[in-house]
């Protein structure tokens, strides 16, 4: 799979590290909606008008007991797993919720760079628009027009 480098280039670089590689980045905002509030409304969206795209959460952010920590672990649970896992017939893309202040974590930026770095599509998202944008211009089906 290859990437555009207008499609997966950050347009912000003054939000990536010097070792971030250019996976794509929305700018900070003054959105008051929380990072819950954001996801739900992309996976709402998204639902309606690209039904082909199959979405999953990964839900990893969650307090837990130290007991329920270490049975998350054992089952696979991975510290800076992105939030939301986008697939279709051909493509794949990872998406992480950030309000609209919150940098990724460094563990984030870690999971963002080697996803990169394996080929994937992945970006971190502050609004639900600029997910379904980015979804488009990678070649997600869609339904129509969105705005």
């Amino acid at each position: 799979m290859t990437r555009s480098a207008s499609v997966s280039a950050a347009p912000f670089f003054d939000d990536l590290e010097e070792h971030d590689l250019p996976w794509h980045i929305d700018p900070k905002d003054k959105d008051p909606r929380s990072e819950e509030k954001r996801q739900l409304a992309f996976l709402n969206a998204v639902r309606i008008i690209c039904p082909a795209v199959n979405v999953f959460a990964v839900p990893n952010a969650a307090k837990r007991t130290q007991w329920e920590v270490n049975k998350a672990k054992r089952e696979g649970m991975k510290s800076g797993a992105l939030d939301v896992v986008c697939t279709w017939t051909g493509g794949v893309a990872f998406l992480e919720f950030k309000n609209g202040h919150e940098p990724p974590t460094p563990n984030q930026r870690d999971q963002l760079n080697t996803l990169y770095r394996q080929g994937h599509h992945c970006g971190v998202f502050r609004q639900e628009q600029s997910a379904l944008e980015y979804l488009r211009s990678i070649g997600a089906p869609f339904i129509g027009r969105f705005s």
